[in-house]
């Protein structure tokens, strides 16, 4: 009775694994089936993301590095008019953002090079003078570009905190050169000889 009895366990048991393996197996074949559609829709999904990406890598960022498209902005001249620097960008106009302050030596060494050879490009290349000393009116500008006959056709204006904070300027003689693509060619600071405004106007009016 005892040997027939374990005989039944017995029994009993192999089924109860039995049915354990077949629950493994079916839940090992559903863990399978899901992990197939899993990996097709990630692989669906890369396909679709790189096709997105992929011409958005040819949109040019805004901002103030070399190649950047730069922040647009608008000031009021020290002859009063409104002057937008998104209007030379759309005409095609490479346009050189130059900041200054009328107390700064660097400055004054900076525009006396440029009035030696800006009268060969004035017609070709533009130049925005922003002074970056927020303390400084229309009226001291006025007399400021009063050093400078040959620099007439610069555009100079007083500084706001928007222009100053969207490129970052801290420092006099910061010089942002644009393009006729309307990309920043060249954005550095520190004044420049002749040969070197030079070397920058012959680049922008190409």
């Amino acid at each position: 009775m005892c040997i027939m009895l374990s005989e039944a366990k017995l029994n009993g048991t192999k089924k109860d694994i039995n049915k354990i393996n077949m629950k493994s197996k079916i839940y090992l074949a559903a863990l399978m089936i899901g992990l197939f559609f899993m990996l097709g829709c990630s692989a669906g999904l890369t396909a679709k993301t790189t096709e997105v990406k992929q011409p958005l890598n040819q949109v040019s960022e805004l901002g103030t590095k070399k190649g950047n498209i730069p922040p647009d902005f608008a000031v009021i001249t020290t002859e009063g008019k409104a002057v937008v620097l998104g209007n030379f960008i759309r005409d095609e106009k490479p346009v050189i953002i130059y900041f200054f302050a009328t107390w700064c030596p660097y400055c004054h060494q900076d525009l006396t090079a440029l009035s030696k050879v800006y009268k060969d490009y004035e017609n070709n290349v533009s130049i925005i003078a922003i002074s970056l000393d927020l303390n400084e009116g229309k009226d001291l500008l006025i007399e400021y570009k009063q050093k400078y006959p040959e620099l007439q056709n610069v555009i100079f204006a007083p500084g706001t905190n928007d222009i100053l904070t969207k490129y970052q300027v801290i420092r006099t003689t910061t010089k942002f050169a644009i393009g006729k693509d309307g990309k920043i060619l060249y954005a550095g600071f520190g004044a420049f000889d002749e040969g070197q405004w030079k070397i920058l106007l012959d680049a922008l009016a190409k």
